[in-house]
């Protein structure tokens, strides 16, 4: 690992086992984000969607959510230098290892971070639905990796970052696999969860008012939103539920995203997820 003195406090790992979800801001260079955030504006170059320092948005077709415009993967790609280098940052290996307590990550099954772009695509923000995890109820009821938000330019609110609901890391880890669709039958059943679904497409929210707070099984809940400045992280246990959000700003929204498995829990994932492991 590179030399860093970054650490996380006690406060924050303690934050991260309660509420899965911890922010640091600045936790990425300003140099690296610079980098990263210019390829991919000389590559919307190309689209016309960026020139002269300035985004050209104007006459460009607008998206219409849950339509989030050119396919990132296509029109900007992850297989880049400045892309990759992402993951060598000393402070972001640093606070992963904390995370992890010191389990190394596997490497194999994602070899670099993923860029996230979205033009604005609504005249009024609108709660989404869609709320899924990326990880997996483990029989071990362990942590079976960590996830990274990283805002590349300036995320505003209600300017299409994630949405998160804090806590929901802790939600039925019942000593068994558990796979999205049983856990979606389960989450179906909860009251609070049933609100957070009734409210797709309200514009409740679009003035910027607290977003919903509530409970299941004790489990203190929030749904937070990814904002913040370029550096800025969000670091989420990978069982935690979120969401794509519409973009109602005036700017696209740039942002990185990278999960970083558990090596130690390959295995037990490979088998949940029917994936092929190097070591079959």
């Amino acid at each position: 690992m590179p030399h860093t003195s970054f650490t996380l406090t006690s406060q924050q790992l303690d934050a991260f086992e309660r509420r899965g979800v911890i922010r640091i801001d600045g936790l990425l260079s300003a140099e690296r984000v610079r980098r990263t955030r210019e390829y991919v504006e000389r590559r919307l170059e190309l689209l016309g969607y960026w020139r002269d320092g300035e985004w050209q948005l104007a006459e460009a077709p607008k998206p219409v959510w849950p339509d989030h415009g050119p396919k990132t993967s296509k029109v900007v790609g992850n297989n880049h230098p400045d892309v990759e280098a992402l993951l060598d940052e000393p402070d972001l290996l640093a606070a992963i290892d904390a995370l992890l307590g010191g389990r190394p990550f596997d490497r194999s099954i994602h070899k670099r971070p993923q860029v996230l772009f979205t033009l604005p695509n609504a005249g009024s923000w609108t709660f989404p639905s869609g709320w899924h995890c990326d990880g997996i109820r483990l029989t071990s009821n362990d942590c079976c990796g960590v996830q990274m938000f990283a805002c590349l330019d300036l995320v505003a609110p209600r300017g299409g970052g994630t949405l998160l609901i804090a806590g929901s890391h802790r939600l039925f880890n019942v000593g068994r696999c558990v796979r999205a669709k049983a856990f979606n039958r389960w989450l179906a059943r909860q009251p609070f969860f049933r609100e957070l679904l009734a409210m797709a497409g309200s514009t409740a929210f679009a003035d910027g008012r607290a977003l919903p707070t509530g409970a299941i099984d004790g489990v203190d809940l929030e749904v937070i939103e990814v904002t913040g400045r370029p550096g800025d992280a969000y670091l989420l246990d990978l069982r935690t539920l979120h969401a794509g959000a519409p973009n109602a700003s005036t700017r696209p929204r740039i942002m990185a995203t990278h999960r970083f498995w558990r090596a130690d829990r390959v295995q037990e994932l490979a088998e949940a997820y029917g994936w092929v492991t190097s070591s079959r």
